[in-house]
């Protein structure tokens, strides 16, 4: 994931974080522990009085800083909470001693300052660090009814656009309505991807559907948007479009060459892998954390993948978090699915955490059934 390393500061035993997506929380809610000091900025409701005895406030913005006492994940709100007494403020407002929670979000820099566990989170920064920035990648997906435009990054999948219109024939010039055309949709596109490419130059273009309209659109772009079809670095092919044909992308691996550098594209097709396995080989997978953790201990597991979602659900499961510490140990292969994806719902289908194995099991969970 991409979460944001702003600065690490070795002397003062202090490391500046951005969480860019709920995953990012997770692994921020896992390094912070009892007695760190976490600061961010907060806002406080300060009341003054006047000469005749009346009472006006302001709300004053100010940086606090609170050691941890106790820490929260809320899995419905997807928002992570360290509560404690407050040990640092920057402005003069009476605050010290009191309790206080700070909530995190995906945006809200925070900075954490650990004295007895720094090494830990050093090496969490250092590896973040060591991170190449990527780019994006947007996906044209078009048939002949339908057409989307998708956004991956490692914030996850979203979905930019999605149309459907009459169905067009295969002369692209004959005339329909502006609420019909495919071009009238090309142009909402085109409008959309400039307004990105604004703000972003490195967004790179993929199209997406059966090659007749693949090579529809690119050419529509040659003619109509030379700097956009400058940004097209693949031309892939599914049976359909729109929203299903990014789908379908996922699966097939079409955009498998994006794998290392974009989290969704690489989690789906590590899900299809898995599944693939276990169609061919059943007693070379674990299903539910019970059977994952079972063969963990008898030192048979490959990897582990395990749902965002099932992971926030169980997030103090302390079976789960000896799986996760192993992992954040180098010594358990573990990667987990970004909710949003067909690939996460797939998972959590399975019981939310799923493993291959390097030899066959028969598990106790099975025996039983």
């Amino acid at each position: 994931m991409e979460l944001i390393v702003k600065n690490l500061d070795v002397l003062k035993r202090k490391v500046t974080l951005i969480p860019e997506n709920s995953f990012d929380l997770l692994s921020i809610f896992r390094l912070i522990n009892v007695d760190d000091v976490i600061y961010s900025e907060t806002s406080r409701e300060i009341k003054k009085e006047r000469a005749d005895g009346r009472y006006d406030s302001e709300r004053v913005v100010v940086e606090i800083g609170v050691r941890v006492e106790k820490k929260t994940a809320d899995p419905l709100l997807k928002r992570i909470g360290f509560t404690g007494r407050i040990v640092y403020e920057s402005k003069q407002l009476d605050l010290l001693g009191k309790y206080h929670t700070i909530h995190v979000s995906p945006g809200r820099e925070l900075e954490v300052e650990s004295r007895e566990r720094f090494d830990k989170l050093y090496s969490f920064a250092q590896s973040y660090l060591k991170k190449k920035r990527i780019e994006k990648l947007v996906c044209i997906a078009v048939d002949n009814e339908n057409i989307a435009l998708t956004e991956f990054s490692n914030k996850g999948l979203k979905t930019i656009y999605s149309k459907t219109f009459t169905p067009i024939s295969r002369n692209l010039e004959e005339k329909y309505s502006s609420e019909e055309s495919l071009y009238e949709k090309l142009e909402e596109i085109k409008t959309l991807l400039n307004n990105m490419l604004k703000n972003d130059e490195k967004v790179k273009i993929t199209i997406l559907g059966p090659s007749i309209y693949v090579e529809r659109v690119t050419e529509y772009f040659r003619k109509n948007a030379k700097n956009l079809f400058e940004n097209i670095v693949k031309r892939g092919y599914t049976s359909q479009g729109g929203e299903m044909g990014i789908m379908e992308a996922l699966r097939r691996g079409e955009l498998r060459e994006y794998s290392e550098e974009l989290k969704p594209i690489k989690d789906s097709i590590e899900v299809e892998e898995f599944i693939e396995k276990m169609s061919s080989n059943p007693e070379k997978v674990a299903l539910s954390l019970r059977e994952v953790v079972e063969a963990w201990r008898m030192k048979a597991v490959e990897k582990v993948l395990v749902s965002e979602k099932y992971l926030w659900e169980n997030i103090v499961n302390e079976e789960l978090s000896q799986l996760l510490d192993e992992a954040e140990r180098g010594r358990l292969d573990l990667r987990v699915i970004l909710d949003g994806l067909e690939a996460s719902e797939k998972i959590l289908g399975l019981g939310g955490i799923v493993a291959t194995l390097y030899y066959p099991l028969k598990l106790s969970e099975r025996k039983t059934k």
